[in-house]
């Protein structure tokens, strides 16, 4: 019994296991699995470049600082060339003034007690806004003037038009007529200095005696010198505007330094890591015999107002080689550690590219390049730490995630 009991389950046994082969299994042929298994390699392989490819475009694009143009502006990230054939630099102290051709001075051509005071330091004015106005005796006489002047030149035609009649119709001589006629001209011309004399004043036609100041240009109120109920004298400076947009450095160069460069070279205007392109407008051919320095003036924008009428700064200008050197240079303000590793933010469509850079042998106020830039970039060369901590957010937003 327990013979027949285990050939059975021998039995059963094989033919279970024969129920689990194939044919291919039997022909010795591989499974069909194994097939797929191969077809599937390279799909991972594709799979695996395709995931490189990615890893290394969202490198790419970790590296991309997206900003605005009205954030660059609010930020005061100034954008300049990098300095081709770079051979030194020269550093001048200078002053930022007004430009001449953008301000102005107001005053008083006659005296009087200040009514009003509508503008103070700071605040932006507009061409023929009214400053000030002022009470003036000498007003109200050139008030009074132009409408007596009126009244006569009234009187003066009203007698000519009845002249003229006259003398058309035979009643009144010729000499009458043309009396009449030199009396209207000379009303009219009476009328046309009082009231020119008026206007140059200040004022206006009406007999109040008040003389309204007017701004001479648009720009900013820069200095006040006046108060209310104060008694000004005539011609006495009263207030002082600027069009803060476009500013001047006034500087001096040694005879030996302003012999190596020319009017209209480029230069850097740098302060407080503060950093902006200008340009030099005047170079005087005179020496001063006081300080025996040579005066000159650059040009800078202004848009952001970043820089202030009365800032010392230092004025940078990279000197030139010729054309036979390619000798690469940067402002030292632009210049960042990153990965540990110098870099500059060039300029790009969407905002700033970060570049690591080899630097060579270091000058005043700029770094040369060895390797990192081929001269045609434009980059951020001040507040570029607003750039380098903006970086460090993304960075560590992506730690994050």
């Amino acid at each position: 019994m327990h013979f027949i009991f285990r050939l059975g389950a021998y039995a059963a046994l094989l033919a279970v296991t024969a129920c689990s082969r194939g044919p291919e299994s039997e022909n010795g042929a591989a499974p069909p699995k194994h097939a797929d298994a191969e077809e599937a390699k390279p799909h991972g392989a594709a799979g695996k470049e395709k995931a490189e490819a990615s890893e290394t475009e969202q490198e790419a694009h970790s590296d991309l600082i997206k900003i605005s143009p009205e954030q660059i502006k609010a930020a005061g990230i100034e954008v300049g060339p990098v300095r081709q054939g770079f051979a030194g630099a020269i550093d001048a102290p200078g002053v930022v003034i007004a430009d001449p051709e953008r301000a102005a001075s107001v005053s008083s051509s006659v005296s009087g007690r200040v009514l009003e005071v509508r503008k103070n330091v700071g605040e932006s004015v507009a061409r023929g806004e009214i400053l000030a106005v002022i009470e003036s005796r000498e007003v109200s006489q050139f008030a009074a003037d132009v409408a007596l002047a009126q009244r006569q030149r009234e009187l003066a035609d009203a007698t000519f038009v009845r002249e003229e009649r006259l003398y058309k119709e035979k009643v009144s001589s010729r000499q009458e007529y043309e009396v009449a006629m030199a009396a209207r001209d000379e009303a009219r011309t009476r009328l046309r200095l009082a009231r020119q004399q008026l206007a140059s004043a200040g004022g206006d036609n009406e007999q109040s005696g008040r003389l309204r100041l007017r701004a001479p240009i648009g720009g900013a109120i820069t200095a006040r010198h006046i108060a209310l109920g104060d008694i000004v004298d005539a011609d006495a400076k009263l207030f002082e505007v600027a069009d803060l947009r476009n500013l001047s450095v006034e500087l001096s160069f040694a005879s030996a330094d302003a012999s190596r460069i020319a009017a209209g070279a480029a230069v850097d205007v740098i302060a407080d890591g503060r950093t902006a392109p200008a340009k030099l407008t005047y170079l005087s051919r005179v020496l001063d015999p006081q300080t025996r320095q040579v005066r000159a003036i650059a040009s800078i924008s202004n848009p952001g107002t970043n820089w202030r009428i009365g800032e010392t700064v230092r004025v940078l200008v990279a000197l030139g080689a010729g054309s036979g050197t390619s000798t690469l240079a940067v402002p030292g303000t632009a210049v960042q550690t990153i990965e540990d590793k110098p870099s500059v933010f060039v300029r790009q469509k969407d905002g700033f590219a970060i570049r690591h850079v080899v630097l060579g042998k270091p000058t005043v106020g700029y770094a040369t390049v060895q390797s990192g830039l081929d001269g045609s970039e434009h980059i951020a060369i001040s507040n570029t730490y607003i750039l380098k901590a903006e970086h460090g957010k993304g960075e560590a937003g992506e730690d994050h995630d």
